[in-house]
């Protein structure tokens, strides 16, 4: 797609190189964002003082620790709702959270759970919606995705762990790839299966469908769903705004909003977290776009065209020539 050439430089980095010019990756990350916004962004509950300041609607939330429940409990009460438990920070993919917690013994495993990424806890309102990715570079919407939670379908046989299973066979043999990471059977699966009066061990019908869990970092390529054209203009541009005023050069927004179409509001939904170096697989892991897009190569001609996030390969004679200019 770019006309450029790609090596590996070893321990996980890659070089895309085209007219002298050279992108370097990993994985996900560029060489765009300094490394104290990505520790800024990198702090939920910061992140969300940083919503609050700039105007955005954030959700109610409480800094906890497994030692100490008492404010999460009292968000709990105070909300009168589900609440949602994840690490402060370092819970990138959405390790350590869980969704759905209605009580005291529900929070205690889950803090369990996010305490093995990050000892400072977050407890948050759960917000009933869609979960949105828009993708942001240097202020411009490039791609919007909705991420359905997973799903299963029933054979009239397996369990829903046997479903699991399969499953998990299925994505690490399938190609091209359609998940990165495997379904797992966690506190939020097995409190959203609970909700649906489910377990592990229960049976569906041949052709029942059922979501396995509501965090949707564990879904495949069949349950993201391009969506930039629906987002409203509204809420593009505000927050496109928002990530310039706050530094971020690359940002995914992750919205939880009931319809995308309709402008961002506290009834309809909000902003939940800045994710620096997004995680592109979501953009490129999805059900319609097939090979008319492909983000990431959209990403590195930009790099290219603009000179930003590079390495320069200059000319031995320009070296020598600067060289000589310096002695002189």
């Amino acid at each position: 797609r770019l006309g450029a050439t790609c090596e590996s430089w070893g321990d996980g980095f890659q070089r895309l190189s085209r007219s002298g010019l050279s992108v370097i990756v990993r994985g996900s990350e560029l060489r765009l964002d300094d490394h104290l916004t990505l520790a800024i962004m990198g702090d939920k509950p910061l992140t969300l003082a940083l919503l609050t300041e700039q105007g955005f609607a954030a959700p109610r939330h409480a800094r906890f620790s497994l030692l100490d429940l008492k404010p999460a409990l009292a968000l709990l009460e105070q909300t009168g709702r589900p609440i949602v438990v994840k690490p402060a920070s370092g819970g990138a993919g959405g390790n350590g959270v869980t969704t759905g917690i209605t009580s005291r013994s529900q929070l205690l495993r889950a803090a369990w759970l996010a305490c093995r990424f990050d000892s400072d806890l977050l407890a948050e309102a759960q917000i009933e919606g869609h979960s949105y990715r828009l993708l942001y570079l240097d202020g411009v919407l490039i791609d919007a995705i909705r991420r359905d939670p997973p799903r299963l379908t029933g054979d009239g046989r397996a369990s829903i762990r046997g479903l699991v299973a399969a499953e998990n066979h299925r994505r690490l043999n399938v190609r091209p790839f359609t998940a990165l990471s495997p379904l797992r059977l966690d506190r939020d699966a097995i409190n959203y299966l609970a909700s649906q009066n489910l377990s592990p061990s229960s049976r569906l019908a041949d052709g029942e469908t059922i979501v396995v869990k509501r965090a949707v970092n564990q879904n495949s390529a069949s349950e993201n769903h391009v969506v930039t054209g629906q987002v409203h203009p509204a809420t593009a541009a505000a927050c496109g705004h928002l990530v310039s005023n706050l530094g971020v050069r690359f940002a995914g927004l992750d919205i939880i909003a009931r319809d995308i179409a309709a402008p961002l509001s506290p009834e309809n939904g909000m902003i939940g977290e800045i994710n620096t170096t997004p995680g592109l697989q979501h953009h490129g892991l999805v059900a319609e776009r097939g090979d008319s897009r492909m983000i990431a190569a959209e990403v590195v001609e930009y790099l290219f065209k603009t000179r930003t996030g590079v390495m320069i390969k200059p000319m031995p004679r320009q070296t020598v020539n600067l060289l000589r200019q310096a002695s002189a």
